[in-house]
């Protein structure tokens, strides 16, 4: 018997690493906030005006943007389950091992890179659980995601029944502990942003992400194993997935953007109980829409960048939570709580062009991410 090895990386599906690449890039859209401002909060400190270049900043980001680059990035991760398992039960334990090594990589992420938002833990927890589960029929896969998504829909509504829009800004006092830290030293700051780690991952919420992380992995999973990423998949359907993922997913989300606004930007019992199926048809309709495209050859060079960034993504996300943490911080250019959000975008939006081209460039030399790279040895045991 041969022992379990890597795959090749020209054997790749490249639609699946330029959609990869997408949801990088939609990520650091909405971590830029909490990088670049107080890191507990999801929206402006100030009250909501339709003036407010912040709010409106913040209402585009609700209703396209907000959850569905999550969603994306963990339907991902569940088709990447599939690919890496295949056939083989002897797969199973490399894979244990390689979620060891990612749940290590967002610790390190989590409070040496000064990112408490880290989503790598909750990942390698999720996986664990979808590991499991991954053998179940297409209907019994997206029957446990339904189940899951309205388990966490009443969890957020029943939360959002006691919660006053007074809840969800930070006080004075809290501003300026929280700044002290952060334009502090970098040892001031990796102790306030590894002390906010360990309250959020130890916290009883951690299991909401952990749902909302298997939901969406499930559904990924659903999506491979029905075969919507060959390159065969009738084009029809992807349309029809575009078409009704988009109608629905504004809708539920129009509605749901509104009842914030209307709230002084806090969220309501109805607004949270909609928000999964929001965003979960918003996500589909985002996938049909990148799938056509991808088929119809749209844009070859941005794909080809995006696919180029997608091979790569631990290590661009990474590196993330390294270039907010130089530019934020004290020790670093310390703009933190500066910026506006407009300006944010701005400087995601070049943080992204920058590591587009850092990806193009490594690859010309490289065949894997530097994480990647470490994240193959460790699984293999096995220098690539």
């Amino acid at each position: 018997m041969t022992s379990p090895r890597p795959a090749d990386p020209s054997r790749r599906i490249r639609s699946i690493d330029a959609l990869r690449g997408v949801a990088l890039c939609g990520i650091l859209l909405i971590n830029i906030f909490d990088m670049g401002g107080p890191i507990a909060m999801d929206r402006p400190l100030t009250l909501p005006t339709s003036g407010d270049p912040d709010w409106q900043v913040w209402t585009v980001t609700q209703i396209f943007i907000a959850g569905t680059m999550r969603g994306l990035f963990s339907m991902l991760f569940g088709i990447g389950l599939l690919i890496f398992i295949g056939d083989g039960r002897a797969r199973a334990g490399l894979y244990l091992r390689r979620l060891v090594l990612l749940l290590l990589f967002g610790v390190i992420d989590s409070t040496l890179l000064l990112w408490p938002g880290d989503i790598l833990v909750i990942y390698a927890l999720a996986g664990v659980a979808v590991l499991i589960l991954h053998r179940l029929k297409p209907a019994q896969l997206a029957s446990a995601a339904v189940v899951i998504l309205l388990l966490l829909s009443a969890w957020a509504a029943h939360e959002a029944w006691g919660l006053s829009p007074g809840d969800t800004v930070y006080s004075p006092e809290m501003m300026a502990r929280e700044g002290a830290a952060r334009l502090g030293t970098y040892w001031q700051s990796l102790d306030y942003m590894t002390r906010v780690s360990r309250t959020w991952t130890l916290n009883v919420v951690s299991f909401r992400w952990i749902g909302d992380a298997a939901a969406f992995m499930l559904i990924g999973m659903l999506l491979y194993r029905k075969g919507v990423f060959d390159a065969s998949f009738d084009l029809a359907a992807l349309r029809s997935m575009l078409r009704y993922g988009y109608t629905i997913g504004l809708g539920f989300r129009l509605l749901h953007t509104g009842l914030i606004l209307a709230n002084d930007g806090a969220p309501t019992p109805l607004s949270a109980l909609i928000d999964q199926p929001g965003r979960l048809a918003m996500t589909l309709g985002h996938v049909g829409l990148f799938l056509l495209l991808w088929r119809q050859g749209a844009w070859p060079w941005v794909m080809a960048r995006l696919a180029t960034m997608g091979r790569m993504a631990l290590t661009l996300y990474l590196g993330q939570s390294l270039i907010a943490a130089w530019v934020f911080s004290g020790f670093g250019l310390g703009l933190w709580d500066r910026l506006s959000w407009p300006q944010l975008w701005l400087l995601a939006a070049a943080i992204l062009v920058v590591q587009a081209a850092f990806s193009a460039f490594w690859f010309h030399a490289f065949r894997f991410g530097p994480a990647e790279w470490l994240w193959r040895w460790g699984t293999y045991g096995k220098r690539p």
